[in-house]
């Protein structure tokens, strides 16, 4: 009975993981069910984090902005747009 405690707590722990990287919680829960919550940690510590979640941190930490004309992220004191040329107000 504890071991099935134990299996299911991991496999919330992977699906949490996965979700801190960007990606499907649920889905990589489903996955440590299926298979076993070694395989789902290892295949979360194998994934980068998405592309949507790293900007999404640079924003948050304030370091970068994105650009209102090309939506690219841009340097937070940049008055040029890099990518396209917009001029920051």
């Amino acid at each position: 009975m504890e071991l099935f405690f134990f299996y299911i707590l991991f496999s919330v722990l992977v699906g949490f993981h996965a979700d801190s990287k960007g990606y499907s919680g649920i889905n990589f829960f489903v996955l440590a069910i299926l298979l076993s919550p070694i395989i789902g940690f290892i295949t979360t510590l194998i994934l980068s984090p998405t592309t949507e979640e790293i900007e999404d941190k640079e924003i948050a930490t304030g370091n970068k902005k994105r650009c209102p004309e090309c939506v690219e992220l841009v340097k937070l004191d940049a008055s040029v747009c890099k990518h396209c040329g917009h001029t920051f107000t």
